[in-house]
């Protein structure tokens, strides 16, 4: 069994970590199968990034991208995000 709890000290949940990466328009989300024997990163509305047979595989890789962005200082994190807006819209 697993434990995040450099994610969980800093940055909070999993859950929090997406919300923290989705602010940079990643929009990911968690996915598996039907008989969940594969589970999926899944950026937008169907670009798998990560797949595995675990989803604590799938866990372990979001929970690197939410420790890269959670190191950004708030002020550069927002500012990064504002900079970023034109190319998205």
């Amino acid at each position: 069994m697993q434990t995040l709890d450099w994610l969980e000290s800093h940055v909070g949940s999993l859950e929090k970590g997406l919300e923290l990466v989705n602010r940079y328009f990643w929009f990911l989300r968690i996915e598996s199968n039907f008989d969940q024997s594969r589970w999926y990163a899944i950026s937008g509305e169907s670009e798998v990034i990560f797949s595995s047979d675990t989803r604590e595989a799938v866990d372990a890789f979001l929970y690197g991208m939410s420790l890269a962005y959670g190191g950004i200082p708030e002020p550069l994190f927002d500012q990064l995000i504002e900079d970023s807006k034109e190319g998205f819209i």
